[in-house]
């Protein structure tokens, strides 16, 4: 029975790499999560991400709402496009605090490929509570926390720290490489 359930999940790990090529292959065979959904909203520390005059901000208030995101297939990972604006998800150069930006609709940038890797069930306790339940309950449910990597880098994304006592948005940054990645939530848009 042991080695029939061992060639199940390296298939299913096999399928999930092919079917959805910016799910990172860093989740565990035993563990091997469903593929994402195609229109997304994201949350980090305590902020929906959005765009604001084509820059990536976490805002902690409600206003101005979540922007959602179309997940685009890409060569090494996934493209998100702003469904408002018909832009991509980029980062200008690739220097550590460099605040991610959304381009004009029909262009794509370069460095504009990010890889989705699963965050272990440690790391969602730490993420304010378990929320890869892979079964939303309803709508903006989390389906899943990962951590967000520029592809082709060792650089991930997250949340700018400056003033971080005001309820200003904050800036959605490129971290510098060997920082610890910071968990972003995943919800669904139905």
């Amino acid at each position: 029975m042991r080695p029939i359930r061992a060639h199940l999940a390296v298939l299913a790990t096999v399928l999930a790499t092919v079917l959805v090529p910016g799910l990172s292959t860093a989740a565990s065979a035993e563990t091997a999560p469903a593929p994402l959904p195609p229109r997304v909203t994201l949350t980090i520390g305590g902020g929906h991400v959005v765009n604001i005059d084509g820059r990536v901000f976490a805002a902690l208030l409600p206003s101005p709402p979540a922007t959602r995101f179309r997940l685009l297939p890409a060569r090494g990972g996934v493209r998100f496009l702003d469904e408002r604006t018909h832009g991509l998800v980029y980062v200008p150069e690739t220097e550590p605090f460099t605040q991610l930006r959304v381009s004009g609709p029909g262009h794509v940038p370069p460095h504009s490929v990010f890889v989705i890797e699963a965050a272990t069930p440690i790391e969602d306790d730490l993420a304010s509570g378990p929320t890869s339940d892979l079964t939303p309950d309803g709508p903006g449910e989390a389906i899943r926390t990962a951590r967000i990597r520029l592809a082709g880098t060792d650089q991930y994304i997250g949340r700018n720290l400056i003033e971080d006592r005001s309820l200003l948005p904050k800036w959605v940054v490129l971290l510098p490489a060997g920082v610890r990645a910071p968990v972003f939530g995943i919800h669904p848009v139905f």
